[in-house]
């Protein structure tokens, strides 16, 4: 019997032009390290990624940035527990 490979296990939101991804922490592999499978499972569902930012909350709480550059998934830190206090910093760094 062939095994699937372990998937993150998450859910989105979106609000404007924010994608807020949350890691549900089941035991899989966490958003972090499936990032570019989450973000193929998202423009499945959406089409192309452009004009979004994005956040995610990992498995710790805190919620950080995901800039999509060529294709890649880079992360940066927002370094928040609260998702509006994430996508107010989000907006500001992309205002700049």
């Amino acid at each position: 019997m062939k095994r699937k490979p372990l998937r993150a296990d998450y859910t989105y939101t979106i609000e404007g032009n924010v994608i807020a991804i949350v890691d549900l922490d089941m035991g899989s592999k966490s958003v972090t390290n499936d990032i570019e499978k989450v973000l193929e499972d998202i423009r499945a569902e959406l089409g192309d990624l452009a004009g979004f930012a994005v956040i995610y909350r990992d498995s710790m709480g805190r919620w950080d940035g995901v800039r999509l550059k060529n294709g890649s998934a880079c992360f940066y830190s927002l370094n928040e527990s609260d998702q509006q206090q994430a996508q107010a910093r989000l907006l500001h760094l992309v205002d700049q």
